[in-house]
C-alpha cells in the first residue's frame, strides 16, 4: 500500500477541519496574551496613582472609624459576639480582630490592604500553578467546564470531526472500496489531524507565553518558566486523551444531534466524576473537602512526580481509547447508518455502561457534608444511593430506546393502524 498517498488523501480530507481550528487556537491565543498583560498594566498603573493612594488613604479613615464604633459599642454592652455581629453588618467583620491585652477590636491594616488590592507586589506571588491559572494569562489553561479546558475542547471537536464526517459523507465508503486497509486508513487520519494540531497548539502556546514574558518584567512572573513548559506538556497531554474521545464517539455514533449531545453529557460526567475521585480520596485519607475547586489535577498536585504520575495515567487512557477505536473502526458497518449507535451487539453493553456512568457522575458524590465523619449510612441510602438506581435507570431506558426507535416507530404505527382499522 502507498502510506504517502493515501496520508495525502487523509490530509486533503482533514485540513479545512485542523486549519480552522487551528488559526482560532493561535488568534484566541493571540487575545488573551494582549488583553491578559493589558490589564495587568492597566492594573498596575493605578496602584501607583494618585487616585489610588487617595482612595487608599480613604480605607485607612474608613477603618478607623470602624474600629472606633465597634469599640465603642463594645465598651457600651460588653457583650463580644453583638460587638462582633455589630461589625459585620458594618462590612468590617472580615478584617475584625480583638486583642484581649488591650480589650479592643481592630481591623487588620495588612489584610485590609490587601482586600483591596493596593500592595500586590507581584502578579504570582506564589510559587502556586493555582495562582498563575486563576490570573487567566495563559490561554491553554482557559476552561470551559471545571477541568476542561478550552484546549481540550478544541481537539474533542477535531476528533468527532474528522471520524463522523468521513462516515456520514460516504468518505469512508471510498476508501474501503479502494483497498486500503482499514487499519492504515484509521492511523493516517489520526496521523493527518492529530499531529498538525499539536504542533498548531504548541504554535498558540508559544505565542502566548512570548506575548506574556514580553509584556510582563520577569521579576513579577513569581513561577519557573519550566514548570510553566511542562504544565502545558500536561495539557497537550489531556487534549490528545480528548481528541480520541471524540474519534472514538464519531465512530460508534451516528446521528447527529443525539451523538453531540451524547458528547457533552460525556465531558459533563467525566468532571463531576472526578470530583468524586476526589471526595473518595479525602475520605480514604481522612481529609475533610476544603471547600476549594481544583479546576485541574495538574494544579491540585502541583509538583513534577504527581504530573508524572498523572501523565502516565492519561497516557495510558489515551492508549485505551486508540485500541478501543481501531477494534470499533475495523467492524464498522455502513448498513447501520442512522442508527443512534452503529454497532448492534454492543448497545445492550454501551446503554449498561452509560447508565453506570452516569449514575456515578451525578449521585457518587457522597463529599456534601461539612465533615466526612458526620456522614451516616441513612444519608448514603438518601442522597446517593437511591437516587444513583434513579438515574440509573432513566439513563438505561433513554439509551434503549434511542438504539431501539425505528422499531418502537414501527410498532407504534403498527399499533395506530390497528386501532383506525
Amino acid at each position: 500500500m502507498d502510506t504517502k498517498k493515501l496520508n495525502r488523501i487523509t490530509w486533503k480530507r482533514v485540513k479545512p477541519i485542523v486549519l480552522s481550528l487551528g488559526i482560532l487556537l493561535i488568534l484566541i491565543s493571540v487575545f488573551i496574551g494582549f488583553n491578559s498583560t493589558t490589564n495587568w498594566h492597566r492594573k498596575q498603573n493605578f496602584i501607583h496613582s494618585q487616585e489610588a493612594r487617595d482612595h487608599y488613604n480613604s480605607y485607612l479613615g474608613t477603618q478607623k472609624a470602624e474600629e472606633d464604633s465597634i469599640n465603642k459599642k463594645y465598651k457600651e454592652t460588653k457583650d463580644y459576639q453583638g460587638s462582633i455581629d455589630y461589625a459585620d453588618n458594618q462590612n468590617a467583620g472580615i478584617f475584625l480582630k480583638f486583642d484581649p491585652k488591650t480589650g479592643k477590636f481592630h481591623i487588620e491594616t495588612e489584610t485590609f490592604k490587601e482586600f483591596y488590592g493596593y500592595i500586590r507586589a507581584k502578579l504570582f506571588y506564589t510559587h502556586s500553578a493555582l495562582n498563575l491559572v486563576n490570573f487567566s494569562y495563559l490561554f491553554a489553561s482557559s476552561n470551559i467546564f471545571q477541568g476542561f479546558s478550552l484546549l481540550s475542547f478544541f481537539f474533542i471537536i477535531a476528533g468527532f470531526l474528522v471520524s463522523f464526517l468521513n462516515y456520514k459523507t460516504n468518505f469512508l465508503q471510498l476508501l474501503f472500496a479502494s483497498g486500503y486497509n482499514r487499519k492504515e486508513i484509521l492511523k493516517s487520519t489520526i496521523m493527518t489531524s492529530l499531529v498538525p494540531l499539536i504542533f498548531i497548539s504548541i504554535t498558540a502556546v508559544s505565542i502566548n507565553l512570548a506575548i506574556l514574558y514580553s509584556r510582563v518584567p520577569h521579576q513579577y512572573i513569581n513561577y519557573p518558566l519550566n514548570k510553566i513548559i511542562f504544565y502545558h506538556l500536561c495539557l497537550l497531554l489531556v487534549a490528545a486523551f480528548y481528541y480520541f474521545i471524540g474519534l472514538f464517539s464519531g465512530i460508534i455514533l451516528g446521528q447527529v444531534f443525539t451523538g453531540v449531545l451524547s458528547l457533552i453529557g460525556f465531558i459533563f460526567g467525566i468532571e463531576l466524576t472526578k470530583q468524586n475521585i476526589f471526595d473518595l480520596f479525602s475520605i480514604i485519607s481522612g481529609k475533610k473537602n476544603d471547600g476549594i475547586h481544583y479546576e485541574s489535577l495538574f494544579i491540585r498536585f502541583d509538583t513534577y512526580s504527581h504530573w508524572i504520575i498523572l501523565d502516565s495515567f492519561v497516557i495510558l487512557l489515551t492508549l485505551l481509547l486508540y485500541l478501543s477505536s481501531q477494534y470499533f473502526y475495523k467492524r464498522l458497518s455502513l448498513e447501520e447508518r442512522g442508527n443512534y449507535l452503529l454497532f448492534p451487539k454492543f448497545r445492550l453493553a454501551i446503554s449498561l455502561v452509560a447508565g453506570l456512568f452516569t449514575s456515578y457522575s451525578l449521585s457518587g458524590n457522597i463529599g456534601f457534608s461539612d465533615e466526612y465523619s458526620h456522614i451516616t449510612i441513612n444519608y448514603t441510602i438518601r442522597n446517593n444511593i437511591i437516587p444513583g438506581i434513579l438515574v440509573f435507570v432513566i439513563t438505561f431506558c433513554l439509551f434503549m430506546v434511542l438504539n431501539n426507535y425505528k422499531k418502537l416507530y414501527e410498532k407504534i404505527g403498527v399499533l395506530i393502524l390497528n386501532r383506525n382499522n
